[in-house]
């Protein structure tokens, strides 16, 4: 491979190129942990200055130097220009001298200065305050600025920036450029966790992967197992930590194993150490309560982490592996006494890995929690703990221990070892475990089968099999998901009933089991509970598709108390309803709240819904007319749904993706997306749908506009006969926008009265617009059809008004104005290419000729392809001259029929 990728941080670099190159410059800092890129950094901003004409003086302080006098400087004082002055003090002079009588045209960029010796520090500072020659310094944490570099700071004369480690997407670039493929999620999840986005700790682990061949290409991305860190690299921070006292060594020794540590969890005696450890720069506090006034946190969420991320290798290099057990039970048994959960987890893990004896109960609980938060390894490694000691008398806990391991071999995508642990759980269920446990496995069966075998037909007929088996609260699991692989399998007779929480369950359960109930008692209970959480995701699923907001936001609310609780049962259940609420919002034509809700969804770290929320995003900026948004967003999504889907979106994913390069012109691709359809999802209307627009814009690429026309409108009466209303509506845009038919205005007007939602309401009245010719309509409707997120059908509608009443200036005006308002950010698909191929015009050609038959000006196309108005004058001649026409006026009746 070739060298370690450097990531840009342009934030970061312009910044200090602003603020070295303004008049007067003021001197910059950079400060940061060792290995997070400071002088990566300051080189990057100086290239960049070097660029501009700025001599580079660059200064490289060392620890070895720091009593050698103008050690700092030699190289510079060595120069051949200074060689006529023998004595030191001399050459000094001479280089202050040079460089401050230019100090506009220089930029010293110094390495590590708080190494530099007294003297050279003291003509640093000369430069600096004397002569206002422009400084980029870099300084570690752990070294003070002391001397003549602490009057910098005291006198204002300089800016320090804390230089914070990569973030996930740059961490992620940097993996994805050094390996030539996207990282697996769990992969980059490992390495951002314990690297903390330092680029030199990560350099060395990956480094160290590929040395010993643990680097290997997965089904979800490229897999890398990361080992200990290189001793060289523990080096550079040992003798750092050798200066801590006993007692703050051994709690540094405790957070090496158990970060993040909660505040509450330290001990009185300890909160000095903590504060020194912090002072010193060797711990951080982090949460809530972080900020008061001990350093050590007293809120309830504070946290206790190790200030650089290589100190835990450093503490532990030296310990024996038995005492690092016992240091693992001594932080394990401090954290059993606090009462959350996620700090429960961490101390039963510490436990395991100690090789400490654990309760039964306590490993299976990790099991299923470790699973609800998308530590799958670990559950697996819980699970196989269960089993191994489990006897058969232990039916319950067999049976829970497996359908743990299966649901998470399912979300790792080992798909045949899933199988033959949800055969082996079901085995195990039905020999002594309670209904509700069989209920659940095969809820988690299912689920397997649906989405992650992408057949949701078997998983229903499996389901409908062992009904019969279950009793009442039982069913109610099951049923709501039910409902969902039978909607997936193209059962078109779903939408049309409503999912009704279960009222024959016993409302007393509404307490938690006893303490040290078994496996069988917390099914029971979660089963119950989690029924109830099952009947609301299937009610908001039902109700989002088919408009019906009032019954949608009602499921949700009820849902939500619901879906924290019983995680372990439904561990997706947040994220669905996340996206039911997602899709109220799109009902409601609030597409800047829909919007919003999804882009922060979609950067939640490690979020295993992100999936989701880059396809919901590709969906708004396909419809806005943002193609080039779009394009990069949804091949995204379909890489995330393949890692993991629990809603069933790969499909229409696929779909989405082929829709968009379809529009793009890029037919080849789009095919290819088209054809990676599993023969299982072309039963769903949602991906019927979705590939309908696929196909009809190649089919409006090829000339061929009553072939798309028939597929869409074919596609949409499913959808409102389905009762799939929303994405049915969704797809009569594309209708509109090829085409205008009375069909679609029925269908779009019959699922606008059953549904009564907003969106659908302006769904119709565009079609009544599109199939009446009402240019003034259309107008009107623009501003409204945008704020819904309909931005491409506004500039459609806008885009053909004027031919509809074209004898009514004025209103061809107003058309013609929001069009080209519309155009700055909506991209027209391509279309066919033989009609600009036959005219021999160019791509730009082709741009320019069509926005200025849309009557816009010169200088508006100049401003919005970034060229001047000459430019565009220029094509506009060769375009006239090419089409055999005299002016605007013919180019418009020219091109009427490609507008």
């Amino acid at each position: 491979m070739g060298s370690w990728p450097i990531v840009a941080r342009p934030d970061h670099v312009d910044r200090l190129v602003d603020a070295l190159a303004a008049r007067p410059a003021r001197a910059q800092v950079l400060r940061g942990p060792s290995g997070v890129g400071k002088t990566t950094v300051a080189a990057t901003a100086a290239s960049a200055l070097a660029a501009k004409g700025r001599t580079i003086v660059p200064v490289v302080a060392l620890d070895e130097l720091r009593d050698v006098p103008l050690g700092a400087l030699s190289p510079l004082l060595g120069a051949e220009r200074f060689a006529p002055h023998d004595d030191v003090a001399d050459r000094l002079q001479q280089l202050i001298a040079l460089v401050g009588a230019h100090a506009d045209t220089y930029l010293l960029v110094v390495d590590d200065a708080p190494l530099l010796d007294a003297t050279s520090a003291a003509a640093l500072y000369q430069l600096v305050r004397v002569f206002a020659v422009p400084a980029l310094l870099t300084a570690r944490d752990e070294h003070p600025m002391t001397g003549a570099l602490a009057r910098l700071l005291h006198e204002d004369l300089v800016t320090v920036t804390e230089v914070p480690g990569l973030g996930l997407d740059q961490t992620r670039e940097l993996l994805r450029r050094r390996l030539g493929a996207e990282p697996r999620p769990e992969t980059l999840r490992t390495l951002f966790d314990v690297t903390r986005g330092n680029p030199l700790f990560l350099r060395e682990l990956v480094l160290s992967a590929e040395r010993t061949g643990r680097v290997r290409s997965g089904p979800y991305g490229v897999e890398l197992d990361p080992s200990r860190v290189p001793p060289h690299i523990i080096g550079t921070v040992a003798s750092r930590l050798d200066t801590l006292r006993d007692d703050q060594r051994r709690f540094a020794e405790l957070l090496a194993v158990a970060q993040p540590w909660p505040a509450t969890a330290t001990r009185a005696e300890e909160l000095d150490t903590v504060d020194d450890l912090v002072a010193g720069g060797f711990v951080v506090a982090s949460g809530e309560g972080a900020g008061g006034e001990g350093a050590s946190g007293e809120g309830d969420r504070a946290h206790l982490r190790l200030a650089h991320p290589i100190f835990a290798e450093a503490l532990l290099a030296d310990l024996e592996p038995a005492a690092r057990n016992r240091l693992r039970e001594s932080a394990a048994r401090r954290l059993l006494a606090l009462p959350s959960p996620p700090v429960r987890f961490t101390a039963v893990c510490l436990l395991l890995d100690a090789g400490a004896t654990v309760a039964r109960d306590d490993t299976l609980w990790a099991a299923r929690y470790a699973h609800a938060v998308g530590d799958h390894e670990r559950a697996i490694a819980a699970a196989d703990r269960v089993l191994a000691t489990a006897t058969e008398e232990d039916a319950p806990a067999l049976a829970t221990a497996h359908v743990t391991r299966a649901a998470a071999l399912s979300a790792l995508g080992r798909v045949e070892e899933a199988d033959e642990a949800f055969a082996r759980a079901e085995a195990s269920a039905r020999a002594g475990a309670a209904a509700e446990t069989l209920a659940i496995v095969h809820l988690r069966w299912g689920q397997h089968t649906a989405l992650r075998r992408h057949e949701p037909r078997a998983a229903a007929d499996r389901i409908v099999s062992i009904l019969d088996d279950l009793d009442a609260t039982g069913r109610a699991l099951l049923e709501p998901d039910l409902a969902k692989w039978r909607l997936m399998a193209g059962d078109r007779e779903v939408l049309a009933s409503h999912v009704i929480p279960p009222a024959t369950l016993d409302r007393a359960r509404g307490a938690d089991p006893a303490p040290g109930a078994g496996p069988g008692d917390a099914a029971e209970h979660a089963a119950g509970h989690a029924a109830e959480l099952t009947a609301a995701l299937g009610t908001a699923m039902i109700a989002t598709m088919a408009g019906r907001i009032d019954d949608a936001s009602a499921a949700i609310a009820s849902g939500r108390p619901l879906a924290a609780r019983f995680a372990e049962v439904v561990p997706y259940g947040e994220s669905l309803l996340d996206l039911s609420a997602f899709l109220v919002d799109v009902a409601r034509g609030r597409i800047d709240d829909a919007s919003a809700f999804a882009e922060t969804r979609r950067l939640e770290p490690f979020a295993e819904s992100s999936g989701v929320w880059s396809y919901a995003l590709a969906l708004i900026h396909l419809h806005g007319g943002r193609l080039h948004d779009a394009a990069p967003l949804a091949v995204l999504a379909v890489d995330q749904l393949r890692w993991r889907d629990f809603t069933g979106l790969l499909g229409p994913a696929l779909a989405l993706a082929a829709t968009v390069h379809a529009q793009r012109g890029d037919q080849a691709s789009a095919r290819a997306f088209l054809d990676a359809l599993e023969p299982a999802h072309h039963d769903d209307v949602k991906v019927r749908l979705q590939a309908a627009e696929a196909q009809a814009w190649l089919a409006a690429a090829e000339g061929d506009p009553e072939s798309a026309s028939a597929a869409l409108t074919s596609a949409v009466r499913v959808g409102v006969e389905a009762g799939h209303l929303l994405l049915a509506a969704l797809t009569a845009t594309v209708a509109l926008r090829l085409s205008s038919g009375g069909e679609v205005l029925d269908l779009v007007s019959s699922a606008a009265a059953s549904s009564g939602a907003p969106f659908l309401e302006l769904v119709r009245r565009a079609a009544e617009a599109r199939e009446h010719h009402d240019a003034a309509a259309a107008v009107e409707l623009a501003p409204a059809l945008t704020t819904a997120g309909l931005g491409a059908l506004a500039f459609g509608l806008v885009s053909a008004a004027p031919g509809w009443e074209p004898d009514d200036r004025m209103l061809v005006r107003r058309a013609r104005v929001t069009a080209s308002e519309l155009s700055r950010t909506v991209v027209s698909p391509s279309r066919p290419r033989h009609a600009r191929d036959d005219a021999g015009l160019t791509e730009r050609e082709w741009t320019v000729a069509t926005a200025a038959a849309r009557r816009e000006r010169s200088r508006e196309i100049a401003e919005r392809l970034g060229v001047s108005v000459r430019t565009v004058d220029n094509h506009l001649s060769n375009i006239y001259r090419k089409l055999g026409v005299r002016g605007r006026t013919e180019l418009e009746r020219e091109l009427r029929e490609f507008l």
